[in-house]
């Protein structure tokens, strides 16, 4: 199985609304309508600019207490 990653979107509440019904509309949850929007812009940008190396991509790291607490001072 593919290492899984989570991160928060901040949406208004009006277009969460919007993406909510579409999702709905589509018999779809809003998990799987937003990984298909997700595919499609990332298979968009390849067809255009070329294939991503993901090697060469580091993540952010995790927001740990120990940041926050440095972020504080």
């Amino acid at each position: 199985m593919k290492e899984k990653q989570t991160f928060t979107v901040r949406l208004d509440t009006q277009l969460y609304k919007k993406l909510l019904y579409v999702a709905q509309h589509e018999n779809n949850t809003l998990n799987n309508h937003l990984l298909h929007i997700i595919r499609s812009n990332v298979q968009y940008y390849e067809k255009t600019h070329g294939k991503i190396n993901t090697a060469a991509v580091q993540l952010p790291r995790e927001n740990t207490q120990e940041d926050a607490a440095e972020n504080e001072q």
